[in-house]
């Protein structure tokens, strides 16, 4: 695994915290070397927790266990080691997804906004492979990227207040999915009939940082078919 080493600011962040952010570079190493940082300092001593992003990451420190310095000391150190995870062991994530009509309500805005057919929209996302960069903002929901420029939008101008649970969206130089129901503001072009959440199990959620994946299309039957599947 080689070892990625960025430039990186830190500075305080509240009382008991220091934030790091690194330099613009290549997305997805940025992405998966933050969150392999924040795994290593978890565990620490004084440290009550460390949230990734795909471009920073927050440790939140307990002064009565560790001073402020040590604390910043340990972030530098984590940066300066993390390893990005190389490609995953592990087979790439089959993400089936029906897009369009009524599981990708913002489909033909975009792609009148971008100037491209419905087919094209389709081939773009579904001809790349993409890496989990993080997982946050609401439990088990996956940014991944980079997402092709020709995709590449704003966020809506109003977040809906309710998201289906396995709706794939975009924004940004991403592509998020989300693994449950909830509010979200990204232009949504299609929904997976796939489990992304099963609380039985010692790791609910289907997607983990560094995590490869693909999207398959298919039509409508064929995602209520796998929808029944599941029930």
């Amino acid at each position: 695994v080689r070892m990625t080493v960025f430039s990186f600011s830190i500075e305080p962040y509240g009382e008991n915290g220091w934030i790091a952010t690194l330099s613009k570079s290549d997305m997805v190493e940025r992405a998966l070397t933050v969150n392999a940082a924040a795994d290593a300092l978890r565990d620490r001593p004084g440290v009550t927790d460390a949230v990734a992003g795909v471009e920073s990451i927050v440790l939140r420190f307990r002064p009565s266990e560790v001073t402020a310095e040590a604390a910043k000391t340990m972030l530098n150190d984590a940066l300066q080691t993390a390893k990005a995870h190389s490609a995953r062991s592990e087979a790439v994530i089959e993400i089936p997804v029906c897009y369009g009509g009524e599981y990708g309500p913002d489909f033909e805005m975009l792609c009148e906004k971008l100037g491209i057919s419905g087919e094209e929209l389709i081939s773009f996302h579904s001809a790349k492979t993409y890496r989990v960069l993080t997982v946050g903002f609401a439990p088990g929901f996956a940014y991944l990227g980079p997402l092709p420029d020709e995709l590449q939008t704003q966020r809506l101008a109003t977040p809906r207040a309710h998201v289906p649970a396995g709706s794939v969206g975009v924004a940004g130089a991403m592509t998020g999915v989300y693994a449950l129901a909830s509010p979200g503001g990204w232009p949504l072009i299609g929904r997976t009939p796939k489990c992304l959440f099963d609380a039985g199990t010692d790791e609910p959620f289907l997607f983990s940082s560094g995590a490869t994946v693909r999207f398959t299309p298919i039509d409508e039957p064929t995602y209520t078919a796998l929808k029944a599947e599941r029930s």
